[in-house]
């Protein structure tokens, strides 16, 4: 399920929602105010890259074999 953030253009507030389709993107609205009118946003993403034997997300090497 992905996740998108959304700021809203009555408050100002950002919020993060889960949207199952595209066509639920329209009923979205800001769980502060109740505004429907809400823009979705640019957010920040991370990326997990594995480096060989115990590599992976959470910076240490977790490898058995040192």
């Amino acid at each position: 399920m992905p996740i998108y953030e959304f700021a809203c253009r009555k408050c100002g507030q950002k919020f993060e929602t889960f949207v199952l389709s595209f066509r639920d993107l329209k009923e979205v609205c800001c769980p502060h105010c109740g505004s429907e009118k809400v823009q979705k946003v640019m957010s920040a993403f991370s990326r997990c890259a594995s480096s060989g034997l115990g590599g992976g997300c959470g910076g240490g090497s977790t490898s058995r074999f040192t």
